[in-house]
């Protein structure tokens, strides 16, 4: 998509304007579409759940995209939006030379899904003690989702929530991420440093902190290893994405 248009016409993407008046739509079930009087429902819910998404795309090109969601994946309406990771895949698939499209549809499912999210009591700052700190590991709140990011797509959905001009689309440096969460009712979403993506993913494989430490010693010396593990596990206590410390 032009950077130079943030609600750029479906006629900017020849690779999704080929599945408008195709026989078959990318990874086409052949299963009987969406009954009529679901699909009103449905493609709502997915308006409602991706109304960033819709923006950026404009009205026209994110109806037949979601439109021809439905017919290729018939489900009730009430769980369509809740269907994530197959949305964002579609959106992927007829939007392949625009990362950036997908990439804001991965940050509204995912925040959809946190505002569904049960409370979860978080670990306090405070609370933030140990005997024997490489053997801790970290336990997260359920609504904690990770996600390698090609684009400034953050700063773009931020821009479209706040109803501010969105910055030019530029690739970012590799291993860049977002997280999206929730802390207390209100879901989050935040752009991380290639230091915290690791931390993080390493984190919710079930990494200990020793061993967070370990990795990123092989990169850094000692005095930057403490500063960004510690400086990582400080800010995700505070935003309230720790419930508990594991020994």
């Amino acid at each position: 998509m032009s950077p130079d248009s943030p609600t750029a016409p479906v006629a900017q993407s020849m690779d999704f304007a080929k599945y408008l008046n195709a026989d078959e739509a990318p990874g086409e079930s052949g299963d009987p579409p969406v009954p009529s009087d679901d699909r009103g429902d449905a493609l709502a819910g997915l308006r409602n759940a991706y109304a960033r998404t819709a923006a950026w795309l404009g009205k026209e090109p994110f109806d037949t995209t979601a439109t021809r969601f439905l017919d290729a994946h018939p489900q009730d309406a009430r769980d369509v939006a809740r269907d994530v990771d197959a949305f964002v895949a579609w959106v992927g698939q007829c939007w392949p030379a625009d990362p950036e499209v997908a990439e804001i549809a991965w940050i509204d499912g995912n925040l959809y899904l946190a505002s569904l999210a049960d409370d979860c009591g978080a670990l306090a700052v405070s609370g933030l003690r140990a005997e024997h700190w490489d053997a801790v590991e970290i336990e997260f709140v359920p609504s904690l989702r990770f996600r390698p990011m090609r684009t400034n797509a953050v700063a773009l959905w931020r821009a479209l929530s706040e109803g501010a001009t969105a910055p030019p689309v530029h690739l970012v440096p590799g291993d860049i991420g977002a997280r999206v969460w929730r802390q207390g009712s209100r879901p989050q979403v935040a752009a991380m440093t290639a230091d915290e993506s690791t931390c993080l993913d390493l984190a919710l494989q079930g990494a200990s902190f020793g061993e967070i430490r370990a990795f990123l010693d092989l990169t850094h010396d000692e005095e930057q290893t403490a500063r960004i593990a510690g400086g990582c596990l400080g800010a995700w206590t505070a935003e309230g994405m720790v419930t508990a410390l594991r020994r």
